[in-house]
């Protein structure tokens, strides 16, 4: 193999796929990432055996070939070097990167042990723009964590609703959910999970402008992103019904001063104890944060808002209540609460499409 390119597209290329390498004592190659030269571009890629992935460069090739190397010394070359051009030679399982001032040679191994990343195509696919799923894995992801017990809320779960694209995260404990208009699909019956990991490299990859490509088999999915791809297992079995969950009434509901409440529930952090409680004690016009720990001391702060219905105390983590609040892209926060033991729901009024469900501590 003989290419040259430009080396700061190969270094963004190389950063991106080397946070797939895999760490396996029994297939020590899987640790490295493959180059492959054809049809005038240089394709590189990195697999786990979880996910794969591949991204494309603009490349002049003089040989086509495949290679593989160490991601670290490739980075490493990359981000010390300051030529813009490298050209990449390979002769006997040594590949050599030269530039104008260095030349470098490495040792390298047979590429056709490295495993097939497996491709594939699909009539079954969503279509979103970029911005609106940046918004909408920001909000979501955070509700996320992985469970040995239940796989099927380890990962985003993404469902039509009508005319609606609905994408949607749980830890138990709370929910988000997010309701997109501009996306297309095929078939409109879609219901399926991406894992957490793939979720949250697929939000660092995103762009502002364009769209983002989903397709699905019976067993995978492949994310294209621009140049790159990705490529792994979809969770099998059967997403919560979590509709019941939502509440459609409130005993209470509060309209606060969004950013005084998030640093007075933040504040309430710092006096924490280990079930990260916080209380809201809201009647009349009047609402307060309030914190108490015996091992720390206590902490109160006043939320200038309006308090619609019976007055009352409920607890939250105060974690799950910031993350809540945080999402909310609006002035103003509402927090819908039917009483200190059922679900309560934090949302903006000038936003509907977005709402988190977070269950409440007892006080």
């Amino acid at each position: 193999m003989i290419i040259t390119c430009l080396r700061q597209e190969l270094k963004e290329a190389v950063s991106i796929v080397e946070r797939f390498c895999g760490k396996n004592i029994n297939l020590p190659i899987i640790s490295n990432i493959l180059l492959e030269a054809r049809n005038g571009s240089l394709i590189i890629k990195a697999t786990n055996l979880e996910i794969g992935v591949s991204t494309t460069i603009p490349t002049k090739i003089i040989k086509d070939g495949r290679i593989i190397l160490p991601p670290r010394i490739l980075s490493s070359i990359l981000q010390t070097i300051s030529d813009e051009v490298v050209t990449i030679k390979e002769k006997q399982n040594i590949i050599t990167i030269e530039t104008e001032t260095t030349t470098s040679e490495i040792n390298t191994n047979n590429p056709l042990d490295f495993p097939i990343i497996p491709t594939f195509t699909s009539k079954e696919y969503i279509l979103i723009p970029n911005a609106d799923f940046k918004t909408a894995l920001n909000r979501v992801i955070p509700t996320i964590s992985a469970s040995e017990f239940k796989p099927e809320i380890g990962g985003v779960y993404f469902w039509i609703d009508k005319k609606d694209l609905i994408i949607a995260g749980t830890d138990t404990f709370r929910l988000a959910e997010q309701r997109l208009k501009k996306f297309s699909s095929h078939p409109d019956n879609l219901r399926i999970i991406i894992p957490l990991r793939v979720m949250q490299e697929t939000l660092k990859l995103l762009p502002e402008d364009g769209e983002t490509e989903i397709k699905f088999n019976a067993e995978q999915v492949l994310i294209t992103i621009k140049n790159t791809q990705l490529i792994t297992r979809f969770i099998s079995g059967t997403y919560p019904d979590y509709r019941g969950l939502i509440p459609k009434e409130y005993g209470t509901t509060l309209r606060l001063e969004r950013e005084s409440f998030l640093v007075g529930v933040r504040l309430s952090g710092v006096f924490a104890s280990k079930l990260n409680d916080v209380v809201l004690s809201y009647h009349s016009s009047q609402v307060l944060v309030e914190i108490s720990n015996p091992e720390v001391g206590k902490h109160i702060r006043e939320v200038s808002g309006d308090v619609e219905g019976k007055p009352g105390r409920v607890g939250f983590n105060y974690r799950y209540l910031s993350d809540a609040v945080e999402a909310v892209a609006s002035k103003r926060v509402t927090i819908g609460i039917q009483d200190e033991t059922r679900p309560a729901r934090v949302w903006s009024e000038e936003d509907p499409l977005f709402f988190t469900i977070v269950m409440p501590l007892r006080v």
